[in-house]
């Protein structure tokens, strides 16, 4: 078989051992005599896989212990509601980089919910680069950035 090299901006090919292993376990997770998809996100066997993948990604990615790590379902565009209505809580304000057209959908979406403000932007030259950051234009009591 053939294999295809995959850029798209959602799924990517795999590794054919990673294609492989989860082939083999479709059917039987490490004995536990059910796959991935049908057991209980609350069992002891799922949390040790949620558990390894998120000391994974911390070390992959030198995610410090003061931040949280959430695997959410949905796709970026959920996300774009999801992440300001469960982390725009408290003063109901988050500050967005506007760096492409998917940065500048997320605020607008999240402009629905809470306050969205504009730090910096790209886009009077059609987000060319990364836009320099003013410490003073910062929220001060922003829930996240």
């Amino acid at each position: 078989m053939k294999r295809v090299y995959n850029f798209s901006a959602g799924p990517s090919m795999l590794p054919q051992s990673v294609l492989e292993k989860a082939a083999a376990e479709m059917l039987d997770y490490e004995g536990s005599g059910q796959s991935v998809m049908e057991m209980s996100h609350r069992s002891k066997i799922y949390g040790t896989i949620i558990e390894g993948a998120e000391a994974l990604l911390r070390e992959v990615m030198n995610i410090p212990d003061n931040y949280k790590v959430l695997f959410l379902q949905g796709g970026a565009s959920t996300q774009f509601a999801a992440i300001p209505m469960n982390l725009g809580t408290k003063s109901g304000k988050a500050d967005y980089v506007l760096t492409g057209q998917w940065a500048t959908k997320a605020q607008k979406e999240a402009a629905r919910y809470i306050q969205a403000n504009v730090v910096a932007s790209s886009k009077d030259k059609t987000f060319s680069y990364i836009p320099k950051l003013d410490p003073d234009t910062f929220t001060k009591d922003a829930d996240y950035f």
